[in-house]
């Protein structure tokens, strides 16, 4: 038994629902145009895994890998199909991950996704997520010591912080107001200037 993946143009859907349709009804092999989107991306899965299980055509393609660890086995799946604008559902969690519009910032969540870019979407997905308690953090990064991060504790109340490279520019807020929280860091991952002015960040002592 395989954890699979399935993924597509991504026009092709714009929503779980139209994902989840395309995954019941696409047939699992046909023309595979060499060069084509579909093409390329499992031509660098076969590469990069050699032991999955994969078929496709131009307008889809199925991915079966192990549950050794199926987080690290999507961003596997979702680095390789971002370049070639190619959404992937994950079937067994019935989630998806559109690549449109991403940032090259990196996700990482105590038992959720992690990948190498980001969305709005995603985010919003993410903080949903924490907000109905199935894990209880997330961090976004740009790049070594850059980082900002989430934590809700158990009494609803978000504590927020950033780091900035060095340790000596860490800071630290505090909200209830989980929409705030994903705006900040939001602005944040978007690089817009404007995050630092939407809390109170206070230097944190080391």
């Amino acid at each position: 038994m395989t954890y699979d993946f399935f993924v597509f143009p991504a026009d092709r859907a714009e929503h779980l629902a139209g994902a989840t349709e395309l995954y019941e009804t696409e047939p699992e092999r046909g023309v595979l145009t060499p060069g084509a989107p579909v093409a390329e991306f499992l031509a660098a899965v076969r590469a990069a895994s050699p032991d999955w299980e994969l078929t496709g055509h131009d307008g889809a393609a199925y991915v079966g890998t192990p549950w050794t660890d199926p987080m690290a086995n999507l961003r596997t799946v979702a680095d390789l199909a971002r370049p070639h604008e190619l959404s992937v559902l994950d079937v067994q969690l019935a989630t998806l991950y559109d690549p449109r519009g991403a940032f090259d910032v990196a996700l990482d969540t105590e038992g959720g996704p992690r990948l190498t870019w980001l969305t709005r979407p995603l985010l919003a997905m993410v903080m949903s997520h924490i907000c109905e308690l199935r894990y209880h953090w997330l961090n976004i990064s740009s790049g070594p010591g850059v980082y900002a991060q989430a934590y809700r504790d158990e009494d609803g109340s978000w504590s927020v912080e950033h780091r900035e490279g060095s340790e000596e520019r860490l800071g630290v807020a505090r909200t209830t107001d989980a929409a705030l929280v994903e705006e900040v860091l939001w602005s944040w991952a978007r690089n817009d200037g404007h995050w630092q002015a939407r809390l109170a960040f206070a230097p944190v002592e080391l």
